[in-house]
């Protein structure tokens, strides 16, 4: 029998007048690896702060037979805590002896702190965040042995599928447990799709059906009705009882399409699932590039604060393709594509190249107009397109009308990552885009970057994002910039 350890009974949280939780049963054992999923906002750091004892304003009852490491979201290393830390991990992990500790490095010492002091419980939310591909597989490896409850939020679909055997999806206020990784979860998605969208064809089959019968049955009965009223005289004794029974039968018919509609009452109303649309970005006349190469360095050299990044490299990056440059923290990613943006001596970039960023939560959205008006009135795009952009990102079609003002920062973040694509360019610059994103809308981004028809330079360590997104690949090592794909 499975060792319990931790289970929720009845909890229910709310913020303001919003409620977040109402979770009946839940529990997790020894060895389970569960991945954390679901939209931004809808409560999974929550979920794992109650568990972690972190979050107490809810009513509920939380039963914890183990103790948990808890490694938060957002925080800081203290580098003079107590306990024993793992220098080899440490050193594995690429960790400088100093106090300037970039984004990256932080999290790695962070990772390092929970995991030196050995619990059977683990959480990590976020953990592979501003991680390097490198780091992130070691911290698979590890991970891999540990002995105990493995709960975890991610949005790395490569970390979940090398880890998961249980997926909690959080949705609605409510928690659905699935067994598998990711992409097992994904084909059970796919296919309660395919079932209600197969339910909601035959309710809707079901009452064209019971329409046309009723239809039938309220017609014969009118006929007889009008019949009846036609006849003149009186009636014969020996036609008495056959006009009793076409007065049977009249109400017979009346009674048939009752029951029918009454059966039409009870057949429940479904919503037709949202098919999301093909999208295809139209490139205006104005942004077309004839260059077969708009952006390349030769012999370029990417130095900041003395040290040299990248030393004398020459590329060509051709219109059309997705290019990731991939590379270990610090290795001089960000700083190459900072030095594309401004220019210089040694690069060659088309005069008719239009760059567009995207940085996360650029935007201030201000305003009552609705995220429709306010994509159109940056975008030369149609409304059907924009809306349908929008249905990607995970809005209902009522949605789509809501004030930007009124936007939750989940919301705002997604018609930030849209209006980088419905602006007129070229060139769209992504420096991790998948840091602080929801899976649905990493798998949307996904989707914009290949209908988009110019050219992407993205920095990114997700392994799955950049295998499903990419043209070329380069990666940073030794100062050189080497292609791997």
């Amino acid at each position: 029998m499975n060792e319990l350890s931790i289970k929720l009974n009845n909890i229910s949280v709310a913020f303001g007048n919003k409620d977040i939780f109402d979770i009946a049963n839940l529990q997790a054992y020894i060895n389970d690896r569960i991945a954390i999923v679901g939209r931004n906002g809808s409560g999974k750091s929550t979920l794992l702060k109650i568990i972690a004892g972190e979050f107490t304003e809810y009513a509920g009852e939380v039963q914890r037979e183990t103790e948990f490491n808890y490694l938060s979201q957002m925080g800081s290393s203290d580098q003079n805590i107590g306990g024993t830390l793992d220098f080899e991990m440490l050193s594995r992990m690429n960790v400088p002896d100093n106090d300037n500790l970039s984004g990256g490095e932080e999290t790695k010492y962070r990772l390092v702190q929970t995991l030196s002091d050995y619990k059977t419980g683990l959480l990590l939310d976020e953990p592979t965040t501003h991680l390097d591909y490198e780091s992130i597989e070691y911290l698979i490896e590890e991970l891999k042995y540990y002995y105990g409850t493995l709960i975890f939020v991610s949005h790395d679909r490569h970390f979940i599928n090398s880890l998961a055997t249980k997926i909690w999806e959080v949705s609605d206020g409510n928690v659905t447990e699935y067994n598998g990784n990711y992409d097992d979860y994904e084909e059970a998605k796919n296919k309660e799709k395919l079932t209600l969208e197969r339910e909601h064809e035959n309710i809707l089959k079901e009452k064209e059906r019971l329409n046309k019968a009723i239809s039938k049955q309220k017609e014969k009965a009118e006929k007889m009705t009008a019949a009846g009223k036609n006849k003149s005289g009186d009636i014969k004794p020996d036609r008495l009882s056959s006009s009793k029974q076409k007065d049977t039968v009249q109400k017979q018919a009346f009674k048939a399409a009752k029951a029918m509609e009454s059966r039409m009452e009870q057949l429940q109303e479904t919503e037709r699932p949202v098919h999301e649309a093909s999208l295809e970005f139209p490139m205006s006349k104005a942004m077309e590039l004839h260059n077969k190469f708009p952006i390349m360095g030769q012999d370029v050299t990417v130095e900041r604060d003395g040290n040299i990044l990248l030393d004398k490299v020459s590329f060509q990056f051709p219109q059309g393709e997705t290019i990731a440059i991939t590379g270990r923290n610090g290795s001089g990613k960000s700083s190459l594509l900072t030095d594309i943006i401004e220019g210089g001596n040694n690069f060659d970039i088309s005069p008719k190249v239009v760059i567009e960023q995207y940085n996360q939560m650029d935007y201030k959205l201000f305003g009552g107009e609705s995220a429709v008006q306010f994509l159109k009135r940056h975008s030369e795009m149609n409304e059907s397109l924009i809306r349908s952009m929008l249905v990607n990102l995970g809005f209902s079609p009522d949605e789509v009308m809501k004030p930007v003002n009124k936007l939750s920062g989940g919301e705002a973040t997604r018609v930030s990552l849209a209006l980088m694509f419905v602006k007129p360019s070229n060139v769209i610059i992504l420096d991790e885009p998948t840091n602080f994103i929801d899976l649905m809308t990493i798998e949307a981004l996904e989707k914009f970057i290949k209908a988009y028809q110019g050219t992407i330079i993205l920095i990114s360590h997700d392994h799955q994002f950049v295998s499903r997104t990419a043209d070329r690949v380069y990666k940073i090592e030794d100062m050189k910039l080497h292609r791997t794909k």
